[in-house]
């Protein structure tokens, strides 16, 4: 994963490739979310999507620093 700095120093990940279709996933959504509410750490979160075969990606990072990754489920 390639990843190149923003002008205001927000990284910007360039989207992942589908493992079935190998084509660049389009972006589909951006947010934040909570793991417990109220209480619990914030997650950042980015969603991608294959055009072709419509298989979806989800990158995630806790800390604002830190690099995009896919979720361990």
């Amino acid at each position: 994963m390639v990843v190149v700095m923003a002008a205001e120093n927000e990284q910007i990940t360039e989207p992942p490739t589908c493992s079935g279709c190998e084509i660049e996933m389009e972006f589909r959504g951006a947010g934040t979310m909570r793991t417990v509410p109220v209480v619990g750490q914030e997650i950042e979160f980015r969603q991608y999507s294959c055009p072709e075969c419509g298989r979806g990606a989800r990158l995630e990072r806790r800390e604002h620093e830190e690099e995009w990754s896919r979720p361990i489920l």
